[in-house]
């Protein structure tokens, strides 16, 4: 049996350590995408794209669940 995925409600999102939590998981990510585009070793960059992925899979907790289609 698996697991539900783990989501946000719409009652998290709004709240305020969700949102400061956000920005500075934003500000991380633009930071690493700077960092990804410098010239860096390959095992660097393989580094810095798996922590863009981290981050992008834990702001994606906020994104609306997809209702389905009929």
């Amino acid at each position: 049996m698996a697991a539900e995925r783990f989501k946000l409600h719409q009652q998290d999102r709004t709240n305020p350590l969700w949102l400061r939590l956000e920005a500075h998981l934003q500000q991380t990510l633009a930071e690493l995408r700077v960092l990804n585009d410098a010239s860096l070793p390959p095992e660097r960059t393989e580094n810095t794209r798996g922590r863009i992925a981290q981050i992008k899979a834990l702001l994606a907790l906020a994104d609306e669940p997809n209702k389905p289609q009929t």
